[in-house]
């Protein structure tokens, strides 16, 4: 009977260490469970914080390529206008030249038709001038 007894309870100390054995590998995999040491959690935040700065600066970019490009395309706009205003004052300049010289009746030589044309060329060399000038000014803008 003693010896029964005994028995149990060797049989009973042997299921408990193996319920503590079974903890203990449970509790062991409960803290190995985690996939990443501490080192390698830095290493990945820093790659994510990375790629983050990554996207936010390739936003960036793009806001100010398009900003720029209206910027470029209201210049653009601008010389197209300017140019345009310039062909109209050229051709109304030619006009003007035309009826002072040869359809007025007050410049009867060659002479006076001679220091009217010559003070037309001083005119339109001084607008090709400026012009040359304010386009140079606007498509430097352009960068």
């Amino acid at each position: 009977m003693f010896n029964d007894e005994e028995h149990q309870e060797s049989i009973l100390k042997d299921e408990k260490s193996k319920i503590t054995k079974s903890d203990i590998k449970k509790t062991e995999k409960k803290e190995r469970q985690p996939l990443f040491t501490k080192p390698q959690n830095l290493g990945l935040f820093i790659i994510l914080c990375l790629l983050i700065l990554q996207v936010l600066m390739s936003g960036y970019q793009t806001i100010r390529d398009i900003r720029q490009d209206a910027q470029r395309a209201q210049l653009i706009a601008s010389v197209t206008k300017y140019t345009a205003s310039a062909d109209q004052l050229t051709s109304q300049m030619l006009t003007d030249y035309k009826n002072d010289v040869y359809a007025n009746t007050n410049v009867n030589s060659t002479e006076k038709q001679q220091v009217m044309g010559t003070e037309y060329n001083f005119m339109a060399m001084m607008l090709l001038a400026k012009q040359n000038n304010r386009l140079l000014e606007l498509l430097s803008q352009l960068r």
